[in-house]
């Protein structure tokens, strides 16, 4: 009975210590387990950080680069915007010139037109008109080139157009073009301006050598010599 019991007392303490060795055993897996886990947790925070901050980094470049890339074409922009505008300024200074050199040079044409006709005016009462008077005839029966013409001038000039005058006239014309013309003067209409108006026989066709013709034909190679006067006096 006691045996049995002291045998009872043995197993006992033999299964307590079979049971706390295993109880060490699941101990020390739970602390390996555990610590496996944390540092697999370290490891994955330690490569969370530093893709964050290899993302970071690059986001802080490209951020970089796109205002490195807005700040040029800004200026890009800027530059052309500017280069644009010196342009247009340039082509509207060079437009004003342009418009004020030609405004002179009418101002000027004009001037010298209505200073020849003062000169020309001044003429007729001057010896050696009536030469002038036989030369625009002649030019204008040559122009006319016609076998008979009526001549026309102002009420002033006619009475210098004589039969003689006429007679030098054709002469000369003959002797120019070795063709004849009969010329006449036309009574009874004159000519409101100086110079003289040739009508060909037949009235079909007349030639225009008054002095206001004279000088508008004129008009373009006068303005010639105004702009090259005022342009090679500014390049000089």
């Amino acid at each position: 009975m006691d045996k049995s019991l002291n045998g009872g007392k043995a197993n006992g303490g033999a299964n307590g210590s079979s049971s706390g060795a295993t109880d060490d055993v699941a101990d020390e897996n739970t602390v390996r387990i555990v610590s496996g886990i944390l540092v697999d947790a370290e490891a994955e925070a330690a490569r969370i950080v530093s893709d964050a901050e290899v993302y970071a980094a690059s986001t802080t470049e490209r951020a970089a680069g796109q205002a490195a890339t807005i700040v040029s074409e800004a200026a890009a922009k800027a530059e052309a915007l500017a280069a644009g505008i010196a342009l247009d300024a340039q082509a509207k200074a060079a437009m004003e010139r342009r418009r004020n050199a030609l405004l002179l040079q009418e101002s000027l044409a004009s001037g010298i037109v209505v200073k020849a006709e003062k000169a020309l005016s001044k003429a007729m009462g001057q010896a050696g008109y009536r030469d002038t008077l036989r030369r625009w005839i002649v030019e204008a029966a040559i122009g006319l080139s016609s076998e008979a013409a009526t001549v026309n001038a102002s009420m002033l000039e006619l009475p210098l157009i004589d039969e003689a005058l006429l007679r030098e006239a054709e002469a000369e014309v003959l002797a120019t073009t070795g063709k004849a013309t009969r010329l006449s003067r036309l009574d009874g209409d004159p000519l409101p301006g100086q110079g003289v108006y040739l009508v060909a026989e037949g009235g079909r066709l007349a030639y225009d050598n008054t002095i206001a013709t004279r000088l508008e034909r004129g008009r373009t190679e006068i303005r010639k010599r105004i702009y090259k006067a005022l342009f090679d006096s500014r390049s000089a």
